[in-house]
């Protein structure tokens, strides 16, 4: 099943962000490691175009319990950058087909 992630940042979280901002990416990279596979992440940026203020991902997990389990265990989560987190399961319908990458 895919899963969108919405993550908001704390107010003035950028120092701690950059300083996780590498540990985060490992995590993404090393999600089949928690039976996930990430089917596009990206930063959510605030309106200036450039300072980060949160993420986005696409995540394609055998359930919620699952997907719960990553995301928490993101450094991000881990270190409290992120102040609001949502997943939702997800059922694309338009664009690009995504097939299931999980091994």
């Amino acid at each position: 099943m895919q899963f969108v992630v919405h993550a908001i940042d704390k107010a003035d979280i950028l120092a701690t962000r950059a300083k996780f901002y590498r540990q985060h990416r490992i995590h993404l990279d090393e999600a089949g490691k928690h039976g996930i596979a990430v089917l596009t992440a990206g930063t959510l940026v605030a309106d200036d175009g450039e300072t980060p203020c949160g993420s986005v991902f696409v995540i394609d997990a055998k359930d919620r319990a699952t997907a719960d389990r990553f995301v928490k265990s993101d450094p991000y989560h881990v270190n409290a950058v992120w102040e609001d987190v949502q997943i939702h399961g997800y059922n694309k319908k338009r664009g690009t087909p995504i097939a299931s990458r999980r091994g």
